[in-house]
């Protein structure tokens, strides 16, 4: 073993004293590289794997998650400026469901948390401010979870409660958003859900009493008037320019297959009544006359008196002779009939933006063809076709007349057919160049690589033993006459080495034909055993 292990040193040494200063150099770099790789790759091996714990972390939640992990002696790493926190592979599980059971993670700002622990002996007016800022750190971190929204900060004026409702001022509350990297702006659905949240949120809170605003300085809501009607105005704009478009699209949809893509443009302007109306009638019917209710009553009244006696006598009977004899009888009879007419009521809201008048305006495109100078002629529509795409457009739309609605359908010219350009040889080139590029750049610095670096260190390891050899061989051999032999015999070699290769060739050849024709092969071979010797 000692001797193997002296001869590989010493050929070693005898490989080193060969090579020239520049070899050296360039072994030696390379053995320390392949030593520092190999260690680099042993630690790096050793290292454990580290996977995120918790992401997007703001500044209190990241400084609590470490300050537990230090005490639990856990190893960490911090990325993206400290708001990831990373831990080893074997324990992200274990430390998840560990640190969300002690609850160190409330988020931006401060929450109702901090009526967990109630001191003795605080005032009212400190319950009351902390119950503020609580308020104020739990809207904050609800409107943080919004995706466009990165942090938010609430302000709350909550006056104090008086015993007298005219003296009791509203509340009212202001809203800073930064907005998430790449978001310019929040739509109009967003902020008011903003805004609807922070309503409901808050006792006795209104919505005109609260502003929106970004970190740099745009308003996003200001609170408006009863007398302003800005975001009614932008609301009914919105509504109209939606209404115009869809009728719009409903024509274009509709024409599209009699006339295809890009022949036909449609406009629509419609005038949308957005003012509430109520409207009470009451209707009498003279004619559906029905008794309610008939009050009836009859008086009879009857009587005699003597005419001739001056003083009533008291047997008097009413028969005397001289016929003095008055009698009175009289009847009333009183009737009273109430009637019950027909009656209707009605109530009748009308629908805001509702359309008072629509006017449409059609483009169609016409026919081109090619004259006998090969020029392209424009020929307009006819009428009679203009008629039936304005009775089909009247009908899709829902045209009034009697409200005042008009169309007009016309047949421009559009600029012609497109004609396609074909690409000459040098845009042809060009494109071709422009696509295949950089792969052949990437495969042409590649070349140069291996021709200028790759190619000169490997002839630098190889050429020193070749030369060495080439050497050592011609310094052994004759000189004159002697060499020239030893040149002719390799010669008379190289001969007999051809002849075997075609003997080989010849060979495998008939192999081949005896495989392809065994019966053929047969017969040749029974010829030859057939024939005498010496033949």
């Amino acid at each position: 073993m000692a001797a193997y292990v002296s001869d590989a040193l010493n050929r070693m040494k005898e490989f080193w004293e060969r090579t020239s200063v520049s070899q050296r150099v360039l072994i030696g770099g390379l053995t320390v590289s392949v030593v520092v790789v190999f260690f680099a790759l042993i630690w790096w091996l050793n290292q454990p794997d580290y996977k995120v714990l918790y992401s997007n972390l703001y500044p209190e939640d990241a400084s609590a998650v470490v300050q537990q992990l230090q005490k639990d002696k856990i190893d960490y790493k911090l990325e993206n400026n400290g708001t990831t926190i990373m831990v080893p592979l074997d324990q992200v599980y274990d430390l998840r469901l560990s640190i969300a059971g002690s609850g160190v993670l409330h988020g931006q700002g401060l929450g109702f948390e901090i009526f967990d622990q109630v001191k003795v002996g605080q005032t009212d007016f400190v319950q009351r401010i902390n119950y503020q800022r609580a308020l104020q750190g739990e809207l904050a971190r609800t409107i943080a979870e919004f995706p466009q929204v990165e942090r938010a900060r609430v302000h709350l004026v909550l006056p104090h409660k008086t015993l007298f409702i005219e003296d009791q001022a509203p509340p009212s509350a202001s809203v800073v958003l930064k907005l998430a990297e790449g978001q310019k702006e929040l739509d109009d659905v967003q902020i008011q859900g903003i805004v609807n949240l922070v309503t409901l949120s808050v006792e006795g809170m209104d919505k005109e009493r609260i502003s929106v605003a970004s970190t740099d300085g745009k308003v996003l809501y200001s609170p408006k008037g009863e007398d302003s009607i800005d975001g009614m105005t932008t609301t009914q704009m919105e509504h109209k320019l939606k209404v115009q478009s869809d009728l719009e699209r409903r024509i274009e949809e509709m024409l599209l297959p009699l006339y295809g893509p890009g022949r036909v443009i449609a406009k629509v302007n419609a005038d949308l009544d957005f003012s509430q109306k109520t409207i009470h009638s009451e209707t009498y019917d003279p004619a559906s006359a029905v008794v309610r209710s008939e009050q009836r009553s009859e008086e009879t009244t009857s009587g005699q008196a003597n005419l001739e006696s001056g003083v009533p006598e008291p047997n008097f009977r009413g028969d005397g002779v001289g016929g003095a004899l008055s009698q009175q009888q009289a009847t009333r009879e009183t009737r009273t009939t109430n009637y019950e007419i027909d009656k209707t009521e009605q109530s009748i809201v009308t629908p805001v933006g509702q359309v008072d008048r629509m006017t449409v305006a059609v483009i169609v495109d016409g026919t081109y063809t090619a004259d006998e100078a090969g020029e392209t002629v424009f020929t307009p529509r006819s009428q009679e076709e203009i008629d039936r795409v304005k009775q089909l457009v009247s009908n899709a739309v829902g045209l009034d007349t009697v409200r005042g609605d008009s169309i007009e359908v016309t047949s421009i010219s559009f600029g012609g057919p497109e004609v396609e350009i074909e690409p000459n040889l040098m845009e042809m080139i060009l494109d071709y160049a422009q696509r295949l590029g950089k792969p052949f750049l990437n495969g042409l610095l590649v070349f140069l690589f291996l021709i200028m670096v790759v190619r000169p260190v490997v002839l630098a390891l190889i050429r020193p033993k070749t030369e060495i050899e080439g050497v050592e061989g011609v310094a052994g051999l004759p000189e004159g006459a002697g060499r020239l032999a030893i040149e002719e015999g390799e010669e008379e070699e190289d001969e007999a080495w051809d002849a075997l290769r075609k003997i080989d060739d010849i060979r495998a050849h008939a192999i081949q034909l005896s495989e392809q024709n065994m019966d053929g092969a047969m017969a040749i071979i029974k010829s030859w055993l057939k024939q005498p010797e010496g033949i």
